[in-house]
């Protein structure tokens, strides 16, 4: 089955009750639950009036829900996510109410982003990109994304040792296990294959800075298990007279 397809599979039969798996899986192995963690993310976010907002693999719409209900000025929220089934039940989120009228859903892949040139202010993503084409998502960000708009990014992130052969094989055959266990073998087959896609803090860097971003911030969140990922709360400015020689980083590590 092709990889696409089998997340779009995975993540619709995941649609009903989203939000209290993500709530389990982050109390599990970081210890807060997943609307403490979309509030830490958000509020880091220097918002102004007028600003136009994209959140990628936006799911049930809980993100731009919680926009619009804590910011105190309008802003024009577009979320993205290529699994129909997951925007047909933001309307627990959303609901129906004229405040979330310009909340515009669109279903299409985060690697062909179906947005004009420089659009958007501010782009989110929060646990997705793992399934994603990191390379190939970044530079579909850049290109709808305004000069110096930014980018904030959540995810697992992988330590150096993962790129060992032997340990990566081991990692994926232990998060087929997990998620067969705990899920069924429809997740376990999309996170074995995303463990090809988690990336360290130095290829987050690096991609970022290939790819124009500067500015670059990233907190470190460690795992109450020693096995599994770090999670990465990456921020990046894009600036279009960006140069090689610009290639200033902020790491930050923090311990649950």
């Amino acid at each position: 089955m092709d990889e696409q397809h089998e997340i779009i599979q995975t993540f619709s039969e995941m649609a009903p009750r989203y939000e209290k798996l993500m709530n389990n899986e982050l109390n599990k192995f970081f210890g807060f639950d997943y609307g403490e963690f979309v509030s830490w993310l958000i509020d880091e976010i220097e918002m102004e009036p007028g600003e136009t907002i994209l959140d990628i693999a936006t799911g049930t719409g809980f993100i731009p829900a919680y926009i619009q209900k804590n910011e105190k000025t309008y802003k024009k929220i577009i979320g993205l996510d290529i699994t129909f089934e997951m925007l047909i039940n933001s309307e627990r989120n959303l609901g129906s109410s004229e405040k979330f009228e310009e909340v515009n859903l669109v279903c299409a892949s985060a690697h062909a982003i179906p947005l004009k040139t420089r659009e958007i202010d501010h782009v989110i993503c929060c646990l997705a990109t793992h399934h994603m084409d990191v390379d190939l998502l970044l530079k579909n960000i850049k290109h709808c994304l305004k000069e110096d708009g930014t980018i904030h990014l959540a995810d697992a992130g992988g330590s150096l040792k993962w790129k060992n052969t032997i340990i990566k094989t081991v990692i994926k055959l232990l998060a087929s296990i997990y998620f067969l266990i705990f899920e069924n073998l429809s997740r376990a087959r999309a996170e074995s294959s995303a463990v090809a896609n988690i990336h360290t803090t130095d290829e987050w860097r690096q991609l970022l800075t290939e790819n124009g971003y500067n500015r670059i911030e990233i907190v470190e969140l460690k795992s109450r298990r020693f096995w599994a990922p770090v999670l990465l709360i990456i921020k990046a400015k894009n600036n279009n007279k960006w140069r090689k020689n610009d290639n200033s980083c902020r790491v930050n590590s923090r311990r649950q």
